[in-house]
């Protein structure tokens, strides 16, 4: 006898509230920020460098800058990666615009670029077959923190002369062949944007961002193009080469620093990002586990040598030709009446927004890289349905699932039995 749906009347498989017990260490934080006022740091300050610090070498790596958002981050890395007027660089078009917009603005033009069908993440062959003379960058998103095949990524741009500049926001804790993902691509951006850990990104302080290299040059450009007045930068800047060297405090003028009491969140919001990560690889395991046999069900592929880190939740592929056609909002509105914490995970497609399907005129009177011929561009053609395949025929499948560090006792087993009860009575839902 088929059992009753909740969203029918039938009991939720999931009894339990509030399924997340850990708490983050509040207290360190107010000491952090409180000690700050005290002091009557509101700008700069020491905890800034100490956070760099010890982000360095968490990821690994040799050079480490923060900045006042994950976007500003990205826009440093593109100055550094030399990306200029009339350029192009790829971005998956499942990306994020507030993470790519400084390209744009540098009057650079986006380049958009398929995904896998099963990573749901950047394709470096669709992203390869797109590059032109024009080319300076390709900037692969970790999305939800599943890593990208760095691998090829990392061949290509050796192939091509071209800088392999990463979109880490939702991965600081991410790893590939054993390496942070701070230590993995030419330049590596992170946000700190968000809520207090869990909610927010791995590492959170209300809103910042931070860059990684291993190359000296390039974070010699990132130093100078956004760290105005950054303390102890004029005796920095004796150590640079031409023409950098040259320069003042006030280098080229952005300040895209961040502000120190961000830096002393995330500062103890990383103290906890490895336990944290573990703790949740531990639940997402699980449940992959549970359902993986499940119909309607595919599980994100994971690439061998890539260790992953969440934020907001993880992505699984809804196959509803398993299900005799339900629509994923049908599915997931079964799910939610069962108290599960999933929701559509599906993004807006980054080529269809109306700037690349219509183009745009970015400075007015004709000029920008979305318009006419520009810097030695084409005329922008526009975008339009059809352009990539695979990431338009997976928007509407996409499901995303909640993820806990500390979930309690049998939560969840009765996550798993609400998948199992609604994938075997969903004939009741066409």
């Amino acid at each position: 006898m088929a059992e009753k749906l909740a969203i029918h009347g039938g009991k939720p498989a999931i009894t339990i509230s509030s399924p997340e017990q850990w708490k983050r260490p509040i207290e360190e934080e107010k000491r952090l920020i409180n000690e700050l006022i005290d002091k009557g740091i509101y700008s700069l300050g020491s905890i800034i460098k100490e956070f760099e610090e010890e982000f360095r070498e968490f990821s690994g790596c040799e050079y480490c800058l923060t900045t006042d958002h994950g976007g500003t981050a990205i826009a440093n890395a593109f100055y550094a990666a030399g990306l200029g007027p009339g350029d192009e660089f790829i971005v998956p078009t499942v990306g994020y615009l507030g993470g790519y917009f400084g390209g744009l603005h540098m009057g650079a033009r986006p380049v958009f670029c398929d995904i896998d069908p099963k990573t749901l993440l950047i394709d470096p062959e669709d992203a390869e077959r797109r590059i032109t003379k024009r080319t300076r960058l390709i900037h692969p998103v970790h999305m939800h923190g599943a890593v990208c095949d760095m691998d090829a990524l990392m061949d290509i741009g050796r192939r091509y002369g071209v800088a392999i500049v990463v979109d880490a926001a939702h991965a600081h804790a991410a790893e590939w062949d054993g390496k942070k993902a701070g230590n993995v691509g030419d330049i590596v951006c992170f946000s700190l944007q968000g809520g207090p850990s869990p909610s927010g990104k791995p590492v959170s302080g209300g809103e910042g961002g931070i860059v990684t290299t291993n190359n000296r040059e390039f974070y010699e450009r990132l130093l100078i193009y956004g760290h105005l007045h950054r303390a102890g930068i004029d005796e920095e800047l004796k150590s640079l080469r031409p023409p950098y060297r040259m320069l003042d405090s006030e280098v080229l003028g952005w300040k895209m620093r961040i502000h120190p009491f961000a830096a002393a969140l995330a500062k103890v919001s990383l103290s906890t990002l490895s336990y944290r990560n573990e703790r949740m690889l531990k639940f997402w395991k699980g449940l992959c586990d549970g359902i993986r046999e499940l119909p309607g069900l595919d599980l994100q592929h994971t690439y061998n040598k890539a260790k992953r880190d969440f934020y907001a939740g993880a992505q699984i592929l809804y196959n509803p030709d398993e299900l005799g056609g339900l629509s994923a909002e049908k599915f997931v509105e079964a799910m939610r009446a069962e108290g599960a914490p999933l929701s559509r995970g599906g993004r807006k497609l980054e080529h269809l927004r109306s700037i690349f399907t219509q183009g745009y005129d970015l400075w007015g009177h004709g000029r920008g890289p979305l318009g006419g011929e520009f810097m030695g561009l084409p005329p922008f053609k526009g975008y339009k349905e059809g352009d990539f395949p695979v990431a338009e025929s997976l928007r509407d499948k996409i499901l995303l699932s909640q993820v806990y560090v500390e979930p309690k006792e049998a939560f969840l087993d009765q996550y798993i039995e609400a998948f199992r009860k609604v994938t075997s009575n969903y004939k009741s839902l066409l």
